[in-house]
């Protein structure tokens, strides 16, 4: 007994060493299949083909967007100053007129009445204070009835104005140029102060209200361009300039309140229409290339140029960007030639061959074009 245990430990330790020599062969057969046979260095891409673009100049004005509300240039509500019932109206539904076109007159029979008699009056007492003046003047009447005939006249003359003035208040007029709205009441209505007859307003020139942020209000001024543009206006784009900038800012919004006055000669516009209002403030003409150019590295940019047909990796400093461009600021000069697409993989130095021109950004995707082009047979 005492022999066999030896003998069975001796087995043991031979098959761990068989297996871990095993294993060990297998280990230093694999790292020798896995090893690359040379160590060689990359090559440099040569005869590269790429899209080439040159630098120019664009404007990178600082575009401000903001939502606005449609405003007629003059704008009233109609109404008359006196109680009295409509006697005619002298309009239809969306007419255009003029300023002092006749609109609608109230009933006037005692005003006219009240005319009538003061012109009688004044006339009476013009034909006497013709005979007492040549009394006066053959010493046959005091002149102190004479002056008393005059005072008589001018009072008949206040008469009459005060007459005129009460029929002028019962025929509405047209205070300005403008295009009517939708007549609010008939012939025999009973109007007073506040009743609303109609509307007018002036559109062939509108304003559009909008709020302008703090933080730019020192670039917005009277005479800043802005385009404006409607949804409900067919996708026109209509051009104006800032008139007025409100005295005080909203502590609230921290905004202050802008006008603009914008042309519209179509009528398109409407009064209460909202618009997305577009300013372009602090106005750039600056070096640009293509925004796929650039190849970022860390924190900083590089651009390959072109010289004498190799690929040549600059530094550049950029500033602000636009859909599908960059400005630069530093790095490159107007009118040098650039690397624009082919970037993948291309090194300093490497030979070039030109394949063309680059043709600009893809545009951006529009789902309603999409839409539009799948339905078109």
């Amino acid at each position: 007994m005492s022999e066999a245990r030896p003998s069975a430990f001796l087995r043991f330790l031979a098959f761990i060493l068989v297996t871990g020599g095993v294993a060990a062969g297998g280990w230093v057969l694999w790292m020798k299949q896995g090893q690359p046979r040379s160590a060689k260095p990359a090559a440099v891409k040569r005869d590269a083909a790429v899209l080439t673009a040159k630098v120019t100049k664009e404007n990178y004005a600082l575009d401000l967007d903001a939502i606005g509300t449609v405003r007629a240039f003059e704008s009233i509500d109609i109404s008359a100053n006196v109680t009295e019932s409509v006697t005619q109206l002298s309009f239809d539904d969306g007419d255009f007129v003029k300023k002092g076109t006749l609109l609608a007159m109230l009933s006037d029979a005692e005003e006219q009445a009240m005319l009538a008699s003061a012109k009688a009056t004044l006339a009476e007492e013009e034909r006497e204070i013709a005979r007492l003046q040549k009394l006066v003047s053959d010493g046959a009447a005091p002149e102190a009835r004479l002056a008393e005939r005059k005072t008589l006249a001018d009072i008949a003359k206040q008469r009459i104005l005060e007459a005129e003035a009460k029929l002028a208040d019962r025929r509405i007029t047209a205070p300005f140029d403008g295009w009517l709205g939708l007549r609010r009441i008939s012939v025999g209505a009973l109007v007073s102060p506040g009743t609303i007859i109609a509307s007018l307003d002036k559109i062939d020139v509108v304003k559009i209200d909008f709020a302008v942020p703090e933080t730019y209000f020192g670039s917005v001024q009277p005479g800043t361009k802005i385009t404006a543009h409607a949804e409900a206006a067919a996708g026109r784009r209509f051009e104006g300039t800032v008139s007025r900038l409100d005295s005080r800012i909203d502590p609230v919004t921290r905004s202050v309140a802008a006008r603009a006055e914008v042309p519209n000669a179509d009528l398109l516009l409407k009064p209460g229409m909202l618009v997305m209002v577009t300013l372009r403030v602090e106005p750039k003409l600056s070096l640009s290339i293509p925004e796929r150019a650039l190849v970022p590295v860390g924190a900083k940019a590089y651009v390959f140029s072109i010289e004498k047909d190799k690929a040549k990796r600059s530094e550049v400093k950029t500033g602000r960007r636009k859909p599908g461009y960059v400005e630069i600021l530093g790095g490159l000069g107007e009118g040098q030639l650039i690397i624009a697409d082919g970037l993948v993989g291309l090194q300093d130095g490497a030979t070039v061959k030109i394949a063309g021109d680059y043709g600009g950004p893809v545009p951006a995707f529009n789902p309603e074009q999409t839409t539009s082009a799948e339905a078109t047979p």
